[in-house]
């Protein structure tokens, strides 16, 4: 492989720097190393935890840096990329305190002897990152990974190599060798090249589902762990008895946040039929009132789609309910004058669940708005995609949240909220959204093997 990645600001357009593409041999040095640092790198957990904490420190230190690089290569807005950067240093701090965890059991067998079962490190893992939260995602697997014990080859997307740079920069100056976490440049031939390297042993991925399978492919030639975290289609249910202003505000900032551009985004609010018309006016109203405009501004709520392609895509799904259904927004707007691909909140109502719009992933500022009758026909609209990441339920009856949230096929339901997760708490996808659990003490056992050892005891 050869040639060079030209960074771009999504909102002005401009060249933020240039990349190397990683060679074939550089990739395979970077595993190479890896499997060499694993072993030593793997018994002393104590020296991770302390390493993961300052790193944590470096994270805190360096924040300003962090932040504008974020705004810059992924036009989020200011106020986002600032919390990024805080949850890096929080889920840093918290596997901190797992390095040194043990996870495992014993027992007495009826032939007399000892099992005991113990975790060790599944190896060398390569993670792969996208564009839309590239610092953030990149420590959400990361961390635990470490803390597991082991080495890792990242291989973030094109438009965030640099940032992801920086942030690992930051963890060699914390005292984390290079031969443990290390990162490599390219698009998808590079990632193939990292992934089927028969020293690595595991993939991590976040990414759309497309490109998943595909990365799965890859996994399953080499018979190699794959933790996979996908696309969404996520909705808010809606009850008749909820806190229909709360609800509806809560659930629309989480459908733009990124400008859309989040796996976890709500993008379908299911709202009962008793209040769908005032749900439909209050969205439209509050949507028209979001900013969209310069990230570097503190009022922005919305900054550009990555690129011209996502754009174009993003408005392809808009003709589609514009031609069956209605759109309120869904606008190309040049904000500050600046030339990047900017695009209005869209509230689409009219629609069968059947259409492209209500089941594909758009992964831009696009929100359904769908009416159900009953608990039932709500939660069956809810489960109605290939999809299963996340999902809220609104409702003042506890008997109705308890239901609906065990009913609901999504990986994490929050019941009166949304986007309420913590590194403490495990997360991931049902369906077509991927297979693994990050976060929480699973996400440490998600990069570990488990293995029996038999003591044969004589009386």
């Amino acid at each position: 492989m050869s040639g060079r990645i030209t960074v771009t600001d999504p909102s002005t357009l401009e060249t933020i720097g240039e990349i190397r593409v990683s060679t074939a041999a550089e990739i395979g040095t970077a595993v190479r190393t890896a499997a060499e640092t694993l072993d030593g790198w793997a018994r002393d957990g104590r020296r991770r935890g302390v390493l993961l904490r300052a790193w944590a420190e470096q994270v805190r230190h360096d924040a300003d840096a962090l932040v504008a690089a974020l705004v810059a290569q992924t036009g989020k807005p200011i106020t986002e990329a600032r919390r990024e950067v805080a949850s890096c240093a929080e889920t840093l701090d918290y596997y901190s305190g797992l390095t040194t965890y043990v996870g495992g059991r014993a027992g007495r067998l009826a032939d007399g002897g000892e099992a005991h079962l113990v975790r060790e490190p599944v190896g060398v893992t390569a993670i792969v990152t996208p564009y839309n939260w590239p610092a953030s995602l990149l420590i959400r697997d990361l961390a635990p990974a470490v803390a597991a014990g082991v080495t890792a080859v990242v291989k973030p997307a094109p438009q965030t190599t640099l940032v992801t740079r920086q942030l690992v920069e930051l963890g060699y100056r914390a005292g984390v060798p290079v031969g443990a976490v290390s990162v490599i440049a390219g698009g998808a031939a590079a990632g193939a090249m990292l992934i089927g390297d028969p020293l690595v042993r595991a993939v991590a991925f976040t990414g759309s589902t497309s490109a998943g399978r595909s990365i799965g492919k890859l996994a399953a030639d080499g018979v190699k762990r794959a933790l996979l975290e996908l696309g969404g289609k996520s909705a808010s249910l809606v009850f008749a008895d909820a806190d229909l202003p709360t609800a509806l505000a809560t659930s629309l900032s989480a459908a733009v946040v990124t400008a859309g551009q989040m796996c976890m985004a709500c993008t379908r609010i299911l709202v009962h039929a008793s209040r769908y018309d005032e749900a439909v006016a209050f969205l439209t109203e509050r949507a028209a009132t979001l900013v969209v405009g310069d990230p570097r501004k503190e009022a922005t709520t919305l900054g550009p789609l990555v690129s011209r392609a996502h754009f174009d895509k993003v408005r392809h799904y808009l003709d589609i309910a514009a031609k069956d259904g209605t759109v309120s927004g869904g606008e190309q707007v040049h904000p500050d004058g600046l030339p990047g691909y900017f695009l209005t909140p869209a509230v689409v109502t009219g629609l069968p669940v059947t259409s492209a719009v209500v089941q594909d992933d758009i992964f831009g500022p696009v929100l359904s708005v769908e009416p159900f009758d009953k608990e039932e026909e709500g939660i069956a609209l809810a489960n109605a995609t290939p999809y299963g990441l996340a999902a809220a339920v609104w409702t003042s009856d506890l008997n109705t949240a308890w239901r609906a949230g065990r009913r609901i096929q999504a990986g994490s339901v929050w019941i009166n909220g949304y986007q309420r997760n913590a590194p403490e708490i495990p997360s991931g996808g049902y369906k077509l959204s991927g297979l693994g659990r990050t976060r929480g003490i699973e996400g440490v056992e998600e990069f570990t093997e488990l293995k029996h050892i038999h003591f044969s005891v004589g009386d």
